[in-house]
């Protein structure tokens, strides 16, 4: 099962934030057995999370009651043969903040999209969904 949301910080996050935040993702993350991806910029978060239907869904709703974010919106969720994320705890990008390539945890996806990442995977709604996102971070980043 995958799941898309979108959500705004409450406040700026610093990266000192964004890193303990990213911390406590890997944690729930892997108590909950969720892979995903969790991008981050101009205090605007989308996630996708995949994983048991029933985790997902516990580990959102842990998420919208999070005070870290306000205007919750779920964008996409549905069921998956296979995940797309499946080495990645959460992986995690902020465009424009290149110094986290050293992080473990950051994936190139902004870069390198998701075709290095698991070749022949099959795509999902949320795959492509996030190409998407990424096609138009890319747009955006460039006219900054």
């Amino acid at each position: 099962h995958e799941l898309i949301y979108v959500s705004l910080a409450t406040r700026e996050m610093p990266l000192t934030d964004l890193t303990a935040l990213l911390t406590e993702c890997l944690e729930k993350n892997r108590r909950f057995n969720i892979t995903g991806l969790l991008v981050y910029h101009n205090r605007e978060f989308m996630q996708l999370l995949e994983g048991r239907k029933e985790d997902v869904l516990a580990l959102y709703d842990v998420i919208v009651r999070d005070e870290r974010h306000q205007q919750v919106h779920l964008m996409w969720e549905g069921a998956i043969e296979q995940r797309s994320f499946a080495d990645w705890r959460m992986a995690f990008l902020m465009p424009g903040e290149l110094s986290l390539d050293s992080n473990p945890a950051y994936s190139r996806f902004l870069q390198d999209g998701l075709s290095h990442c698991n070749e022949g995977m099959t795509e999902t709604v949320g795959r492509q969904f996030l190409l998407s996102l990424r096609d138009d971070f890319l747009k955006v980043a460039h006219a900054i």
